[in-house]
C-alpha cells in the first residue's frame, strides 16, 4: 500500500471518529430537546446559565394577549393569523432579569435556528412575544407537524422573517 493510500485511510478513520464523538456529545442535547417539547417548556438563561424553565401553564397564568398579524413562511403564502402569547419583557420581569446591561437576547429553536433580539426591542411594549396559540388552538409541537409548542414573534416584522418557531431557550447575553 502506498503512503498516499495510507494517508487517505487514516484521514477517513479520523473523520469517522470525530463524527462519532460529536454524535455522542449531542445525544444529551437531543434528549433535553425532546423533553422540552414533550413537556411544553422552554428555558430562560443568562449568559448560558439556566435560571428557570417556563411551562405552557406559566404563560397561560400570565394573562396572555391575543393579536392579529401577518404570517408567512418560505413555503406558504402570507396570511392573517391570530396569535396568543406573553410579552418577552413580562417573562423577564417575572424572573427579575435585568437586561439594562445586556448586549442582546438570543432566542433559540429546537431546530437549531437562532434569532437575536436587541435589548431595545425586548424592552419595547407590545413588540416581542412568546406565543403558544395560533388561530384559537394551542400550537402543535414540531414532532406533530406544528410550529410550537412556542414561537417567538416580533410584531411588525415583515413576513415573519425574524420569528423563531419551536422555541427552546431565551438567553440574555451580557
Amino acid at each position: 500500500m502506498k503512503n498516499a493510500d495510507r494517508l487517505v485511510y487514516l484521514t477517513l478513520a479520523l473523520l469517522l471518529a470525530a463524527v462519532a464523538v460529536f454524535a455522542y456529545l449531542n445525544m444529551g442535547d437531543a434528549e433535553l430537546r425532546r423533553a422540552l417539547e414533550e413537556n411544553r417548556e422552554f428555558r430562560v438563561m443568562v449568559d448560558g446559565v439556566l435560571l428557570a424553565t417556563i411551562s405552557l401553564q406559566t404563560l397561560v397564568d400570565l394573562d396572555p394577549k391575543e393579536f392579529t398579524t401577518t404570517y408567512a413562511t418560505s413555503v406558504s403564502a402570507a396570511r392573517e393569523t391570530t396569535l396568543r402569547g406573553v410579552e418577552l419583557r413580562v417573562i423577564l420581569e417575572l424572573l427579575n432579569i435585568d437586561i439594562s446591561n445586556a448586549s442582546r437576547i438570543l432566542i433559540s429553536g429546537l431546530d437549531s435556528y437562532y434569532s437575536p433580539i436587541s435589548v431595545a426591542e425586548a424592552r419595547k411594549e407590545d413588540t416581542v412575544y412568546i406565543c403558544f396559540s395560533m388561530d384559537g388552538e394551542i400550537m402543535k409541537p414540531r414532532s406533530e407537524g406544528g410550529v410550537g409548542p412556542f414561537m417567538m414573534v416580533i410584531r411588525g416584522s415583515i413576513f415573519a422573517q425574524r420569528w423563531c418557531k419551536y422555541v427552546e431557550a431565551v438567553d440574555v447575553i451580557s
